[in-house]
């Protein structure tokens, strides 16, 4: 990398839609439905409900300098963290990360240093002090924040990919997630970091 120059980790908050006007209302869509491979599809998802029961049976590592959960999900703490290829101050930054709020999954620790991984599947190395273990999640595919936890619910907002929401609490496959002043529920599919543990 060029001197002076450095590479900074933009996420940007998009922002949400009110219920009267969806985005991308202008159309219908299509579906489609496949036919073929029917059998495959339903044996594939029986698959991972079987792998997922296995990994859900597999307890967690500790960490060997916080005494908590690896991997955890957390947030970061303050805008301008730099996120560097190993852990410590001699090592480069290679991502310098402006979004306070933004989910981070915390996969290994080194002293005071945590290994995190970001929304974009980035890996990189940040000092404790600048991770917070509030809990946020990320939208991943634009969704609608429900009233409740089903999807024949009211809709409070549509939320764009992007935005970061204080994620609450659990139902199923559903997450309590509070979003500019609104609460509601978001199917877990559209989030990332919406893992219940620790909430």
């Amino acid at each position: 990398m060029p001197w002076g120059l450095r590479r900074v980790k933009f996420t940007f908050t998009a922002p949400w839609h009110h219920p009267a006007f969806p985005p991308g209302s202008g159309g219908a869509k299509k579906v489609w439905v496949m036919r073929r491979g029917t059998f495959a599809a339903l044996a594939a998802a029986a698959s991972l409900i079987c792998l997922s029961s296995a990994v859900a049976d597999t307890p967690a590592s500790v960490g060997t300098d916080s005494n908590l959960p690896v991997p955890r999900f957390v947030s970061l703490k303050t805008p301008g963290a730099n996120g560097r290829q190993g852990p410590g101050l001699t090592h480069r930054v290679n991502w310098i990360y402006e979004r306070a709020g933004l989910p981070l999954q915390v996969t290994g620790e080194s002293g005071p240093w945590r290994r995190v991984r970001d929304p974009d599947g980035a890996e990189v190395w940040m000092h404790a002090q600048n991770l917070d273990q509030r809990r946020t999640v990320y939208v991943s595919q634009a969704t609608a924040l429900r009233r409740n936890p089903n999807s024949a619910s009211a809709t409070v907002a549509y939320l764009s990919p992007g935005v970061v929401g204080a994620v609450t609490g659990c139902n199923g496959e559903w997450r309590r997630v509070a979003v500019g002043g609104r609460v509601g529920w978001v199917e877990n599919a559209s989030l990332w970091g919406g893992d219940c543990i620790g909430l």
